[in-house]
């Protein structure tokens, strides 16, 4: 009875377990205490969810990710820069700082680390004139870097985030800096240290010893598993926002929050991470999946070019476990001719063919490869003006084919030569072997060669003078007649 009990009770466990699984995923976008926020995937660029991140906010201190990615892609971090007045007094006193000093000689590393883990000013400073020559020149770099990045919505006055009604950016802005960023040589460095000193300088004669205010990433109430690192910032108008990052497998999400209170941008990025990690996967659309275009290129109204334009690779997402590829939306952006000599630029548009509460719907914009084939050579249906069917394509895949039948023959007959060669070398040295055992163990004359000879019987005859002597008698193996 009790095994059919359990037996009964691992059914229902077989059973249900599907359904149990496909519940473990949340189909609601967690609630969130900061104003706009953005999760971003760090390879792709996709949005997963978001709330307000086209917002203008003013970013405080997460300015510094810019000031960063500037340093490191123009100079080298053992250069050494001598800060200057404006560089050191242009800062509130209040404000945070390592009490750089005008005059005093200090490595571009050092800067680095203090403005990322100490979110130093006076550092950032430093490094904006150690970059541009100015402040006001670095921060011309920095709006330039941000227009290339994509970041449309951002306007930066300074190096080092200070409140300015002009200094501001997005929530999606900011992820998308930052996923820059990460792919700056060096970067991550800085990005994930939680500590570091600076030794004496000619200024000052003592260490500074620095370490970050990050929560998520050193060991805290609110550390987070997998979190890579981050930056934070604060001002009284900005009020607390953070930028942060965390693998899980190999997927590695951004996620930015502007405006909040202290501790509820760590509770905030902790939700929407967990809710992200457990609720998306990766999908792959595959060439399969995608189409082929050939596009006309019109000289006027003379085709003279045609683009052929495919996906090159397959195309990777994530996708709420709620929907599968069938729910996606394919827009193909190409147009039905080219114009001669115009930009080419295809896109593959995707999203989602409904509205979603549990991920930001529009999945992303894929180039498209093309290439362009030239159609001068072609000949011209003087009846029609079309071009003629070209032949020659079949026939050079004819002979193509045909040449690799000719190699495979030969590569064939090549062997079948061999093998021959090989049966008569064996063959050879077979008889050559019996030749020379011949000769040294020659047969002389008058030897005689043993016969076999036939089986033997015994006879036992009766008889007084015969008994107990039996007769041996041999059969004859010529006439298989006995002798007598």
């Amino acid at each position: 009875m009790k095994r059919y009990t359990a037996a009964f009770f691992i059914w229902i466990l077989v059973l249900f377990l599907p359904f149990q699984a496909s519940a473990a995923y949340a189909t609601e976008v967690p609630a969130t205490a900061s104003q706009t926020s953005v999760v971003m995937d760090a390879a792709t660029g996709q949005v997963l969810v978001e709330k307000g991140m086209d917002q203008k906010m003013y970013p405080a201190s997460i300015t510094k990710i810019m000031t960063a990615l500037l340093a490191l892609e123009n100079a080298d971090p053992s250069t050494v820069h001598t800060m200057s007045y404006e560089a050191t007094h242009s800062i509130a006193a209040d404000s945070t700082h390592i009490a750089l000093t005008e005059g005093e000689e200090i490595t571009l590393e050092d800067l680095l680390y203090a403005t990322m883990v100490a979110s130093a000013n006076d550092a950032a400073n430093g490094i904006a004139e150690c970059i541009g020559g100015t402040i006001d020149q670095f921060v011309v770099m920095m709006n330039e870097k941000a227009k290339e990045i994509g970041a449309v919505n951002t306007h930066f006055v300074n190096a080092n985030g200070l409140h300015d009604e002009n200094h501001y950016t997005t929530a999606y802005d900011m992820a998308l800096i930052t996923q820059y960023a990460l792919g700056v040589e060096g970067f991550r460095k800085y990005w994930c240290a939680e500590e570091y000193t600076i030794q004496p300088t000619n200024k000052q004669s003592s260490p500074r010893n620095l370490g970050t205010q990050h929560s998520m990433f050193v060991e805290s109430q609110y550390t987070f598993e997998g979190c890579t690192g981050g930056k934070l910032g604060y001002t009284d108008e900005a009020r607390h926002t953070s930028v942060t990052t965390a693998k899980r497998g190999d997927v590695e999400l951004i996620c930015v929050t502007m405006n909040s209170q202290k501790y509820e941008k760590y509770e905030d990025a902790a939700a929407l991470f967990h809710y992200c990690f457990d609720s998306f996967d990766r999908v792959t659309l595959s060439k399969q999946n995608l189409k082929g275009f050939v596009i006309p290129v019109l000289d006027g109204d003379t085709q003279v070019q045609e683009v052929r334009i495919y996906p090159d690779n397959s195309i990777s997402l994530e996708l709420h476990r709620q929907y599968s590829v069938s729910d996606l939306n394919l827009d193909y952006q190409v147009p039905a001719t080219y114009a001669y000599g115009e930009d080419i630029t295809p896109m593959l548009k995707v999203s989602l063919k409904t509205e979603s509460s549990c991920m930001y719907q529009d999945l992303g914009s894929f180039p498209l490869q093309f290439s362009i084939s030239d159609m001068a050579g072609q000949k011209v249906d003087a009846a029609t003006g079309l071009p003629v069917k070209d032949n020659s394509i079949f026939w050079k895949n004819l002979l193509n084919i045909l040449k690799w039948i000719g190699i495979i023959l030969l590569v064939l007959v090549v062997l079948f030569f061999l093998l021959v060669v090989s049966v008569r070398v064996r063959h050879f040295l077979y008889r050559k072997k019996r030749k020379n055992r011949r000769v040294k163990y020659p047969v002389t004359a008058g030897t005689q060669i043993a016969q076999p000879r036939g089986p033997v019987h015994i006879y036992v005859q009766s008889g007084a003078e015969e008994q107990g002597r039996p007769r041996t008698r041999r059969a004859d193996s010529s006439s298989g007649k006995k002798r007598r």
